[in-house]
């Protein structure tokens, strides 16, 4: 599996499983917050394009998920385009985007432009799609953004920057910031420069935060000979699960539970332990939301199913004895109260 096979299928699993909440895990929950948390990210970009924007620019959204920031913005410019990775997303976004005739979404390799001729836009932007790329994916990205962008073009970028922090190039949603110094060669060696002034950048308290939201605007400095074809990275571990694919997957479930919606959580958990049958964790929450559910010789199940996984798994062997113990009460109790009825 190479890295390109590796976002494809990570990105649609997720789009699969619930599309706004990957795209939005603290506003996912009804449409309306979801399209207003698309509205407030729209009018940040606006913002940070004051007096740079006009209503008569062609704008192109690399990550665009279903279309949550496009939607807001379709009034704003004369036509925008939307890609991903994630042919899933794509398919949702065609819902999501119905009256936005103005709006084109599709799938991409998602690590080139290679569908758009030179100069095609005079705005790019990304809104945490960057943070979750790979290194060279990234900056491949830079030199594709170069050749799209005409001399006057501008690129609105999200991107952590402040403390150096990298993740597994088999991580395709796990967090990468980078330092002022190294955002900045690599935008220079890609023909791109930050439009604000290095020292306004530095001295920003955000800067020194890991997991910056805001918009950067940058600006094309220069034409560059365009790039070799991005090469498909072959990954050493293709099924490498990352911690935070999983957290997200046990929060989602932690949501449903909140909400009465036991079942569902029950069905996440599960689909989380047999993807990945190391994650301890998971099966202990999937026990516990079973019999939250009532349904303790599942919950007896599924800790028979760990134990034979992990059988040097102490908590494991004792929450088995424990639920063993709890159901055996229980049928001792259950028959005493029938023989009472007779």
């Amino acid at each position: 599996m190479n890295v390109i096979e590796k976002m494809k299928h990570d990105w649609d699993q997720r789009a699969q499983h619930h599309a706004r909440f990957w795209i939005a895990t603290e506003n996912y929950q009804t449409e309306e917050s979801f399209a207003q948390s698309g509205l407030d990210t729209a009018h940040a970009l606006l913002k940070a394009l004051t007096g740079l924007h006009h209503v008569s620019w062609k704008v192109l959204d690399i990550g665009c998920g279903i279309g949550r920031t496009l939607k807001p913005l379709a009034k704003h410019f004369q036509s925008l385009v939307g890609i991903d990775v994630s042919s899933a997303m794509i398919a949702q976004s065609t819902s999501w985007l119905s009256e936005c005739h103005n709006i084109t979404t599709f799938e991409t390799s998602g690590v080139d432009l290679r569908e758009f001729n030179d100069q095609s836009f005079d705005l790019v932007y990304s809104y945490v799609a960057f943070q979750h790329m790979p290194r060279p994916v990234f900056e491949h990205y830079l030199g594709e953004i170069n050749r799209v962008l005409p001399p006057d073009g501008y690129l609105a970028m999200q991107l952590p920057i402040g403390q150096y922090c990298d993740v597994p190039i088999e991580d395709t949603i796990g967090i990468r910031s980078y330092t002022f110094e190294e955002i900045e060669q690599k935008l220079r060696q890609n023909g791109l420069a930050f439009c604000d002034k290095p020292t306004a950048l530095l001295t920003s308290a955000s800067i020194h935060q890991s997991f910056d939201h805001r918009f950067h605007i940058i600006k094309k400095i220069k034409m560059i000979k365009p790039k070799i074809q991005a090469k498909r990275i072959q990954l050493e571990h293709p099924h490498y699960d990352s911690p935070l694919d999983m957290h997200l997957y046990e929060t989602y479930a932690e949501d449903c539970a909140r909400v009465g919606k036991r079942q569902e959580g029950i069905q996440t958990l599960q689909f989380l332990v047999h993807r990945n049958p190391e994650h301890l964790a998971g099966w202990l929450q999937l026990t516990a939301l079973l019999l939250e559910n009532g349904q303790i010789q599942q919950a007896i199940t599924t800790m028979q199913e760990l134990t034979a996984l992990h059988p040097r798994y102490e908590e494991g062997h004792a929450t088995l004895q424990r639920l063993c113990a709890q159901s055996q009460q229980a049928n001792i109790a259950s028959q005493e109260q029938q023989e009472q009825l007779f």
